[in-house]
């Protein structure tokens, strides 16, 4: 069973800017052909600032900070073998464009077990503010990990 006292833990705030080749090779990567976006003009002319991120992009984001992953497992004593990505969520509150600057900060939401205590699930948040303060994006993640026999995770 996963130790409570951990749940609201805050990681330190991180900086990402979101780059123009980052978001067309995302883009890319899903078949993506609607110009809009893969081309600032296109997407310019269609009332965007920039080349609009597609609406599963944070998870790009994320990659970048991929040691809290591991931090987080490390203080939860969870080995990362034994971890399944449960379920991801992406929450926008306004458009993420290129040349945005965003703030993220991951929290760790909720610990809980299933199956009396065989399955354990840790919920995280990321939120992203841009430059005004706003949050633009929630990335919701849910791991679930397998208990250890003798009580470990």
């Amino acid at each position: 069973m996963l130790d409570r006292k951990f749940i609201g833990y805050e990681w330190p705030a991180f900086e990402v800017l979101v780059e123009r080749g980052q978001v067309v090779q995302f883009a890319h990567s899903l078949g993506e052909t609607d110009p809009v976006y893969l081309d600032r003009q296109a997407a310019v002319a269609a009332g965007y600032r920039d080349i609009p991120a597609l609406p599963t992009f944070p998870i790009a984001l994320s990659q970048i900070q991929l040691t809290t992953i591991y931090e987080m497992l490390d203080m939860l004593s969870v080995s990362p073998a034994g971890i399944l990505h449960g379920n991801q969520e992406y929450i926008f509150h306004d458009i993420v464009c290129v040349g945005d600057t965003l703030t993220g900060n991951k929290r760790l939401t909720d610990l809980y077990d299933r199956k009396n205590g065989e399955l354990n699930f840790i919920e995280t948040v990321i939120e992203y503010r841009n430059a005004t303060g706003q949050t633009v994006c929630e990335d919701r993640c849910t791991l679930v990990s397998r208990a250890v026999k003798g009580g470990d995770s």
